[in-house]
């Protein structure tokens, strides 16, 4: 398997054209990349390997995953991405530019730190979906790996990944309280 069988299938489609409505006032990819695509295909394709590591399942079984879970939760995959497109982490202090940035320089980023500060800049597209699909199978699957994931991966400090892992259950419980 391989990325296209995430962002060409049907029910990922289905939810992120319903994100894409209820986020027009942001901004959303509207296929109009602004790089190269197979080399984001790529880089999305290496997130979801590196997940499936922290997961102890293989790539394909993750994916399988992503799509079952999809399929079978759309209304929490769509309300959830919207969530976390609209509310700010509530994180105890500011992160550092290596949390912000992933451990990723600011070459290999190819903007400076300083602009990963301003969100509003942030191109939303289904990489960002597929993002938060990786976060929803970590939270209801492989929850004791996420925070290992979110540490050694992501860079976040310990207090960032519990407090993100709790700012995440919070919107799931909300939602399920809806």
């Amino acid at each position: 398997m391989n990325i296209e069988n995430i962002i060409k299938n049907q029910d990922i489609l289905e939810c992120w054209k319903e994100i894409q409505k209820s986020n027009i006032d942001k901004n959303i990819s509207k296929e109009v990349l602004e790089y190269d695509v197979e080399e984001y295909h790529t880089f999305l394709f290496n997130e979801i390997v590196e997940a499936s590591q922290y997961m102890n399942m293989s790539t394909d079984t993750l994916i399988n995953e992503m799509l079952l879970f999809t399929k079978d939760n759309k209304s929490l995959v769509i309300n959830f991405s919207n969530e976390r497109l609209n509310k700010k982490i509530p994180f105890s202090s500011p992160l550092t530019y290596e949390e912000m940035s992933g451990g990723y320089t600011e070459e290999e980023l190819g903007i400076p730190y300083q602009d990963l500060e301003d969100e509003v800049n942030a191109i939303i597209d289904i990489g960002t979906l597929v993002s938060y699909l990786i976060d929803l199978i970590f939270l209801f699957k492989e929850e004791k790996s996420y925070k290992k994931y979110l540490t050694e991966k992501l860079c976040y400090s310990e207090i960032h990944a519990k407090e993100f892992i709790e700012y995440e259950k919070n919107i799931i419980e909300d939602l399920s309280s809806k």
